[in-house]
């Protein structure tokens, strides 16, 4: 865009790297969305017609509902990738023994064994879909179910969420 005007054509604006040192405007010229990216610097024309029409906190609010949507769609597409693949562990216990089989992880856990590793990311992965940890804010509470090298860790940094 050569004038530096906007003029109410933006459709989105967003910070498009970690460093928060570009911008990725979408803007519509009336037929179609297009992309123009323009370098976060206030002594810029380009980016002082951009401030004009999109605030700081609008840049912050859609860089922030972007990733969101990006981490739904990850997560989504890992969920029908777990239970495709029965990654879950959902299926019917066929007998007693069986039932006991997978109470003994708890306390028999092996943490070189495939296995039990793959029971414990289940495990983590179904706290963290949980609404009591998802809706948190507790960053070290996470990172306690993250770090958690056996089911009981697990369970107790989980726990610190459902009190």
């Amino acid at each position: 865009m050569s004038d530096y005007a906007f003029s109410g054509k933006i459709v989105e604006a967003y910070y498009s790297n970690p460093e928060l040192d570009t911008v990725a405007v979408l803007w519509s010229d009336g037929e179609r969305n297009r992309e123009y990216y323009i370098n976060v610097d206030e002594n810029d024309h380009q980016f002082q017609a951009l401030l004009k029409e999109w605030s700081y906190e609008s840049l912050d609010e859609c860089t922030r509902s972007r990733n969101e949507n990006v981490r739904q769609e990850f997560r989504d597409a890992f969920h029908r990738y777990a239970t495709q693949n029965n990654m879950y562990g959902h299926g019917d216990l066929d007998s007693p023994e069986e039932s006991q089989g997978s109470l003994d992880i708890l306390f028999e856990f092996d943490e070189e064994d495939n296995t039990h590793k793959e029971i414990l990311f289940k495990l983590k992965l179904k706290m963290f879909e949980e609404d009591a940890v998802k809706n948190s804010k507790a960053k070290k509470g996470k990172t306690d179910i993250r770090k958690a090298k056996t089911p009981i860790e697990a369970i107790v940094a989980y726990n610190k969420f459902i009190k």
